[in-house]
């Protein structure tokens, strides 16, 4: 399963909190990767995911006049559970990009290294949803980390 290639490339579980320590103060920004995008115009927006994923997905659908459907069973996480998906959504500083591709792009599952997931799609109309894995959708919020405004 997708959960089981993603949780293979992190530390044992009681490494994590060495390793999320590390990635904290020492993130590495994805530069190679967001250039080799460029480079190819396969991205046709771009953020890095700093503020959290519902946050810079915001921003993306804001800038753009769009909205956004994420589907919550192709998002990478290192473990299951609300806790995972919440941090997931929310938390931010790993550094990861968010890119959108055209329909039609063929965009490979890995690049220089880098697995790449596809997540959801971009929509016309306004407004973030997520998609539970039983088909539901829900509202997908923006509660990442807010510069100008009230946090959490």
């Amino acid at each position: 399963s997708k959960n089981k290639r993603t949780r293979a490339q992190l530390p044992h579980k009681q490494n994590r909190r060495v390793w999320g320590t590390q990635a904290y103060f020492f993130p590495e920004p994805r530069l190679a990767l967001g250039n080799w995008l460029g480079r190819r115009r396969l991205a046709t927006s771009m953020i890095d995911l700093s503020d959290g994923l519902s946050s810079d997905l915001a921003h993306i659908c804001d800038e753009s006049r769009v909205g956004a459907v994420v589907y919550e069973d192709a998002i990478p996480t290192a473990d299951r559970g609300v806790a995972a998906l919440k941090f997931a959504l929310h938390g931010g500083e790993d550094y990861e990009l968010l890119f959108t591709a055209r329909a039609k792009a063929k965009v490979r599952s890995a690049i220089g290294g880098v697995k790449i997931a596809r997540i959801g799609e971009i929509v016309r109309s306004s407004g973030m949803w997520l998609v539970e894995p039983d088909g539901r959708r829900r509202p997908l919020r923006p509660l990442g980390w807010q510069h100008f405004g009230r946090n959490r």
